[in-house]
């Protein structure tokens, strides 16, 4: 959902170092991690802290955009 906002909408919900320290932690994690949206993700992408080659399903814009819009 961060990588949605940040690359798609232009909104920054996470610091740069949050964001890398989730994808690192991510790509360390890969191989334990079971979510029904993982085939949506780059694992090499992650090692570089990037997450700009996500594909984001209808069910994730839409979480991130309820998120940004229940913010403070």
């Amino acid at each position: 959902m961060y990588s949605y906002l940040y690359y798609d909408k232009n909104e920054s919900m996470v610091t740069d170092e949050e964001y890398d320290m989730i994808c690192k932690r991510l790509y360390d994690e890969w191989y334990g991690i079971e979510h029904h949206h993982k085939h949506l993700i780059d694992r090499d992408s992650l090692a570089s802290g990037t997450g700009f080659h996500i594909k984001y399903n209808e069910r994730i814009k839409g979480a991130a955009l309820h998120l940004i819009k229940h913010s403070p």
